[in-house]
């Protein structure tokens, strides 16, 4: 049955918030997006206008921002630390926790910056000689800090690597070869060098990027290969310079079940590795994996129950040995954990463009209005899916193919195919099914008919949306209080069709909730579906959306398609007092310097090249 009534708290589990990785977003009880931190209270909308009050004259100012709180990092970093605490506490383990950050989720110097100001023991990862300059600079004052080198290895590499030990730095090279292995042996001295054996991880999970795991897996030691490393090492001196075994399960792993058994398997090479002679062995690093909630649908304690459940396999799979072997240290490289909360993309919304006419009453031939005619008695008789779609894709087959027949034809038919998709959403919502999936459709009546122009680019500010169809959550600023009208889909204004996000994840309600136009907005169990929900269309241009999560990646892979560079970049700090401070970084990515980039020196022109009032 279809809900009638609506209140802030059925907005707030349509669009995720306040609960899970979103829990830093709310509703107000006027329906304004806000944030929330530490009790205090900030509207998006107070976010916008203070900007534009503040900057709207500055160079590089668009209507359209990334805002970023770096406060928001500190806060996972801590929740990570107090879930392993909490769960090698309870289980009573004997190794301790060390946190590695991968910088390249993030090399942002805020984000960095962030990380390491959040807690004095906390290491960092490179995957590249450029990644390990940027750390070497930012903790020169902290060589304690534990640093994973990680990464193909060339001699300028190690060489680097080298000189950053004789200067202190506290490292540990990666063997990810038996070239590389060779190349170590050569260039390092066995009392000086901490090494880790990156193996394979012969265990599929399921995530989002779980074909890179197994066997198949670019990164890490085939075990033929590592037998031959640990042969290698024992030969030349350099058995007891290993410290660690490290494996990386995948990234964004959703079966969350799956860590229990990936500690045992680590847990396992370890004590056998031990066995073989590399008695200093002390570490396991699982590398990363730990998931973000994209979706609010997990639940609502799964970073402690990821860091519990692989606590607890380590545990368990000592105890099957009769604990002949010292717990190992448990490293954690999370980067998607740690960072993802800290940014999201303000954006403008410039126009609506509408697929069928707004208005669909009015002249249509004879002939077409007869058809139509029928055609709704028919939908209003139906009584299954079934039936629906025959009647469907009848009529499809008679008008939804190549016209030829000119204007008002097309005119007409797309009146006619509005109203009966209308009538056809009405009458589902009437039948009140079980279920509203149907295959064979010629096309979906759920299918939103309303574009929204966004002042942004997809490829900038959200790439791993095109790139791996990554879900990141849009949630309008304003008329959350009320039932959505209806739904939409964000483009922006590259000129590629890749350049729009429609998916929105239907959470999991009791009954199948529908909007005003009666298209899905909630259904039992959950599911991914189209069209973004709005509270009334009308209000949509001229205000934003918050396209969050997206402080892992997205800064590191960006596309400057279509010479559409960075948007302004905005930094809210909350006080001690309670006063929210908001920083102008920078603005947009000039024309000029995005021209530079591709090799057209000789064009001056000092505008960003986003849309503007």
């Amino acid at each position: 049955m279809a809900k009638e009534t609506w209140a802030v708290d059925d907005s707030r589990l349509v669009y995720g918030v306040n609960r899970n990785d979103l829990h830093f977003l709310d509703i107000t009880e006027d329906g304004e997006l806000c944030l929330r931190l530490r009790d205090q209270t900030i509207t998006f909308n107070e976010v916008i206008q203070r900007i534009k009050e503040m900057n709207g004259d500055s160079p590089g100012y668009a209507s359209s921002f990334t805002l970023r709180i770096p406060q928001l990092v500190t806060y996972q970093v801590k929740k990570l630390k107090a879930a392993f605490h909490r769960a090698i506490g309870e289980i009573e383990y004997g190794g301790k926790f060390i946190g590695i950050y991968p910088v390249k989720v993030n090399q942002r110097k805020d984000c960095v910056t962030a990380i390491i100001r959040s807690d004095s023991e906390y290491g960092l990862e490179a995957g590249t000689k450029a990644e390990l300059l940027l750390i070497k600079k930012v903790i020169e004052s902290e060589k304690h800090r534990p640093i994973v080198c990680n990464g193909a290895k060339d001699p300028k590499y190690l060489k680097l690597i080298r000189d950053c030990v004789k200067e202190g730095y506290n490292i540990a090279i990666s063997v990810e070869s038996v070239h590389e292995s060779r190349l170590i042996v050569e260039r390092f001295k066995p009392e000086q060098t901490n090494l880790v054996l990156r193996i394979k991880p012969y265990l599929r999970v399921e995530g989002h990027w779980s074909h890179s795991t197994g066997r198949d897996a670019k990164f890490g030691l085939s075990i033929h290969d590592l037998y031959d490393v640990v042969e290698l090492l024992k030969q030349t001196g350099f058995a007891d310079s290993v410290k660690t075994i490290l494996a990386h399960p995948g990234s964004q792993i959703t079966e969350i079940e799956a860590f229990e058994k990936f500690g045992r398997l680590m847990t396992k090479l370890y004590a056998e590795l031990r066995d073989m002679g590399l008695s200093n062995l002390e570490n396991i690093d699982f590398g990363g994996g730990l998931a973000i909630d994209y979706t609010s649908s997990r639940v609502a304690n799964f970073m402690y129950r990821y860091a519990y459940l692989l606590v607890s396999g380590v545990n368990a799979q000592l105890s099957e040995m009769l604990d002949k072997y010292p717990p190992p240290n448990i490293m954690i490289e999370s980067g998607r954990g740690v960072t993802a909360l800290s940014t999201m993309v303000i954006v403008e919304a410039l126009e609506v463009r509408s697929i069928f006419p707004p208005t669909r009453d009015g002249y249509v031939s004879e002939i077409t209005k007869d058809d139509e005619t029928k055609t709704l008695e028919k939908i209003k008789k139906a009584s299954t899916l079934e039936e629906i779609k025959e009647i469907w894709n009848g009529f499809h087959e008679k008008y939804g193919g190549l016209n030829l027949a000119g204007m008002k034809f097309i005119f007409e038919q797309e009146k006619v195919t509005g109203n009966l998709e209308d009538a056809v959403r009405s009458r589902l919502v009437e039948l009140n099914l079980k279920s509203y999936e149907i295959e064979g459709l010629v096309r979906s009546f759920w299918r939103t008919e309303h574009i929204v122009i966004g002042n942004f680019s997809v490829f900038n500010s959200i790439a791993d949306h095109v790139l791996v169809k990554q879900h990141f959550p849009v949630i309008p600023v304003q008329d959350l209080h009320m039932k959505p009208q209806t739904t939409i889909r964000l483009a922006d204004i590259t000129c590629d069709s890749d350049g729009e996000i429609s998916q929105f994840y239907r959470p999991d309600a009791d009954d199948v909730w529908f909007t005003k136009d009666n298209r899905l907005l909630a259904t039992p169990k959950g599911k991914m579906g189209d069209g973004i929900p709005v509270g009334n269309l009308e209000n949509v241009p001229g205000s934003c959306f918050v396209l969050a999560l997206t402080g892992a990646y997205q800064d590191a892979i960006e596309m400057d398609h279509n010479l559409l560079g960075d948007l302004p970049d905005v930094e809210l700090y909350l006080q001690e007092d309670g006063e929210w401070v908001l920083s102008w970084v920078t603005g947009a990515e000039s024309i000029e310097h995005l021209l530079k980039d591709v090799g057209y020196a000789d064009i001056h022109v000092d505008e960003d090249p986003y849309m503007w009032d």
